[in-house]
């Protein structure tokens, strides 16, 4: 029956284009132990292709053995009669770690054809000293995050919960019956989910303020205090919220303060600052529109009475400004006078001096003291 059996897989191996060293190993192993077989082509790292066949034969020693049932596949996707989820998963983290606990007392390697081989066998005993060696090394990991879940408080505890739940899930314990997986993993997701949340408030009220809506940013406030936030941010962040509402009412009582004081246009930039800082703010609304409207009254009284005040002086200039002429007219006309009246004086007086001097002359002696005779 066994040399038909070798014949049959011979002859399926030479009819398919399969290699014999791909269904059974080369060698045999010593009797009485139980052995695993694995093999991998060499495609270029020899390194790789070793370790490769290494794991396949662990895994095939393993599905051979008696203490545990595991299934022939790495990722455990094959189902098991009779064993439970948490039994697979525990069987699967075994078959996993094998590698390091098992020393199989027979081991032999070669290549063939391209492919690399690799025989393992041991016995019984071994296989269940390495299971027990893997359930004290599983307790102890189990153990390790306990106390960290524990420990898991303040500022590290993301860290904390994060390195509890790497050591359960290498340890295989996503599905034991204690819960503790799950209790971590639950603390880790609503941890994470706080501090995102969290995250998002500080950009919000950051925004929010600084767009004078401080009523959406004292509700965020609260949500955030209800999600976790710490004592001493939320005492800042109220803080910071009491200081501009008091930012915005001193603006407020500075604009009303120019506002009797007739000073309309400053009042109302000042309205305008305190309905930036706080746009919730019920009293600028009413502020900007008593100033805009005291404004345009006090433009429309100006108005009336530069009106008033220019028509008047307006006639009174022209008034002053022809009799301005009249009196310049008048001054020329006496200046001219003047002149001509000095001209005539000038000429009378030449005709006066022309006169004594034909005088004189006709009076003067002759020479021989004889005087002319008249004609």
């Amino acid at each position: 029956m066994k040399k038909a059996l070798t014949l049959a897989l011979f002859l399926l191996s030479a009819c398919g284009g399969v290699r014999s060293v791909q269904v059974q190993p080369p060698i045999l192993a010593p009797p009485g132990l139980i052995t695993g077989y694995g093999v991998e082509k060499i495609s270029g790292n020899a390194v790789r292709a070793r370790q490769a066949a290494y794991l396949k034969a662990m895994d095939d020693l393993l599905t051979r053995s008696g203490p545990v049932l595991v299934s022939k596949t790495v990722h455990d996707q094959t189902t098991v009669v009779d064993v439970k989820p948490a039994n697979r998963v525990l069987e699967t983290t075994f078959r996993l770690r094998a590698s390091r606990m098992l020393q199989p007392s027979f081991e032999q390697s070669g290549v063939d054809h391209g492919f690399l081989w690799v025989l393992l066998a041991t016995t019984e005993d071994e296989i269940e000293r390495g299971f027990q060696q893997f359930m004290a090394w599983r307790a102890e990991r189990v153990e390790q995050a306990q106390k960290l879940f524990a420990d898991a408080k303040g500022s590290q505890r993301v860290e904390l919960l994060k390195a509890s739940l790497e050591l359960l899930e290498d340890a295989g314990a996503a599905d034991d019956p204690g819960l503790l997986y799950f209790q971590v993993k639950v603390a880790l997701d609503t941890e994470v989910g706080r501090i995102t949340q969290l995250e998002k408030f500080h950009r919000d009220f950051r925004a929010l303020t600084d767009n004078g809506q401080l009523a959406a940013a004292d509700l965020a406030l609260e949500e955030a205090q209800r999600a976790g936030l710490d004592q001493s941010s939320y005492q800042k962040c109220l803080l910071e919220l009491s200081e501009r509402r008091d930012q915005a009412m001193h603006h407020i009582q500075a604009g009303d303060d120019l506002v009797r004081d007739e000073r309309y246009k400053e009042a109302r930039l000042r309205y305008e600052q305190a309905r930036r800082i706080d746009r919730d703010n019920s009293l600028v609304a009413g502020k900007i529109d008593m100033a805009d409207r005291f404004d345009h009254e006090a433009r429309s009284r100006k108005v009336k009475a530069t009106v008033g005040f220019v028509v008047p002086v307006a006639v009174k200039t022209l008034g002053d400004y022809f009799q301005f002429k009249e009196e310049q007219e008048r001054r020329k006309r006496e200046e001219e006078a003047r002149r001509r009246e000095e001209a005539e004086r000038e000429a009378a007086e030449a005709r006066e001096r022309e006169q004594r001097e034909e005088e004189r002359r006709r009076n003067s002696p002759r020479p021989g003291g004889r005087r002319p005779q008249r004609p």
